[in-house]
């Protein structure tokens, strides 16, 4: 799958989050330990041809036979990648599960060349989703998800962007699969400050949040802390779209759906949200000239309220700024509305077709499914679901930093509100989207150009691709 290489965790950024560490697991959508499953065919069957990308049979009785896994794996997700292989050791100690580490910089370049290659890893998190399966580099998942029941344990938007169907992401055989884990991309805020306007509790919908905003506003607050120079007001776009688009008509912008359109009122209502906010005074004047290290800069040195942000950042804003902040969910645009937010989840992992242990691998996948790999996920800084989180907490401004963050992931995954960053439709619309993103700040673009403008970048990007 694609990802914002600048701004979410993606592969050049992932270093920090997966490093990051909590001391125990909080408010973890609960769930039961998975039973195992009985085995579905013979030992062997479906999983011993190298090159079986579409396996139909599928042994789940393989703990006790020893093997080892090889696990292809960026540096930057090395640690987090490690402490799941030691969890699954402890589960199956017959299953060995060893890394393979490739350098951030080419991992994506070596990726599709190491699983057409004779000695492919096992398992793997594939950049590109698309061209692994169009190439055949990855195994059709769906005879596991039908052995093991992902479909019916895991939210259905974590595993959409696992799904590729004739070149298109979001749909058809599931190629990508696991638990639910990521970061929440959200509204932090400033303690102090929120007390400051009489902020008890998060807003329910965009109509609150305005008037929070007015409030600061008023009081000699800046509302929003937020970089523009690098086009980081995207995070805060993005969630907008989702709300007033939902996450469904968004994603499908972002897995190519044919039909798919940004050019909606939807969309425009979304733009027309931030001008106003914009020309209201909502931001710094200088928000154009500002990046991402001077926006963090000025939230963790009190200069604003909101951080349109993902929970990625956490470790950069404890470094002097700890306790003193927290998160919500960004409300939807109507009270009681659904909610919507960009991640990716870091639990998702394909199994190379050359593999000559996809039953062994498929144990794996489904391990991640479970409240052991849950701990690790939040362990390293992520949100984490398990089986059976069907119903959600509300939000608070109480508890931990990352009890709020669970919460607000569980009230995300409840409304299958996962969705992605327009820019990872195509890199001509990342580009373009921080051009239009700074003419919007600047009063030199209509919100109904503006989403024309990107609109056509994204069908020709489509065109060319």
């Amino acid at each position: 799958m694609l990802a914002y290489s600048t701004t979410s965790p993606a592969r050049s950024a992932t270093g920090a989050v997966g490093k990051r560490r909590r001391a125990s697991l909080v408010a973890v959508a609960a769930g039961s330990v998975l039973v195992t499953l009985a085995a579905c065919s013979g030992p062997g069957s479906g999983s011993g041809s190298s090159a079986d990308a579409t396996p139909t049979a599928v042994n789940t009785a393989v703990a006790n036979t020893p093997t080892t896994l090889t696990l292809f794996s960026a540096a930057g997700l090395e640690a987090y990648e490690q402490d799941l292989a030691d969890a699954f050791q402890r589960k199956y100690p017959k299953i060995k599960v060893k890394l393979r580490v490739e350098s951030d910089n080419n991992f994506n370049t070596v990726l599709p060349r190491v699983l057409a290659s004779d000695s492919a890893p096992d398992i793997v998190q594939p950049y590109d989703l698309r061209g692994g399966v169009k190439d055949g580099l990855l195994t059709n998942l769906d005879a596991y998800d039908k052995a093991y029941g992902w479909s019916d344990k895991v939210p259905a938007s974590a595993l959409t962007p696992g799904r590729v169907s004739n070149g298109v992401v979001g749909s058809g055989p599931l190629y990508q699969a696991g638990g639910s884990a990521g970061p929440l991309t959200g509204v932090f805020y400033n303690k102090k400050l929120a007390a400051k306007v009489g902020m008890k509790t998060p807003p329910r919908s965009i109509g609150e949040l305005e008037a929070v905003m007015a409030k600061a506003k008023k009081s000699g607050i800046t509302p929003i802390v937020a970089s523009n120079q690098d086009g980081l007001i995207g995070h805060l776009y993005n969630l907008l779209l989702g709300d007033y688009m939902g996450a469904q008509k968004l994603s499908d912008i972002v897995y190519r759906k044919p039909g798919a359109t940004l050019e909606t009122p939807a969309a425009v209502q979304a733009t027309k949200t931030l001008q106003k906010w914009i020309k209201a005074g909502y931001f710094a004047s200088d928000v154009n000239a500002l990046n991402q290290e001077a926006s963090y800069g000025k939230f963790t040195g009190g200069k604003g309220l909101f951080f349109f942000q993902g929970s990625w950042i956490t470790q950069t804003l404890d470094k002097n700024f700890k306790g003193k902040y927290g998160v919500f969910p960004m409300p939807p645009a109507k009270k009681g509305g659904k909610y919507a937010g960009m991640t990716n989840n870091t639990l998702a992992f394909s199994i190379a077709a050359r593999s000559k242990k996809k039953d062994a691998a498929g144990l794996f996948l489904n391990f991640l499914t479970t409240p052991e790999a849950a701990k690790v996920a939040v362990d390293n800084g992520y949100a984490a679901l398990t089986p059976g989180a069907d119903s959600k907490a509300e939000p608070s401004l109480s508890g931990t930093l990352t009890k709020q963050i669970q919460t607000g992931y569980a009230a995300i995954a409840a409304d299958n509100g996962f969705d992605s960053w327009l820019q990872n439709s195509a890199p001509e619309v990342n580009t373009k989207l921080t051009q239009q993103l700074q003419l919007l700040v600047s009063g030199k673009v209509a919100p109904n150009a503006m989403v024309k403008t990107l609109q056509s970048t994204y069908a020709d990007a489509l065109k060319s691709n």
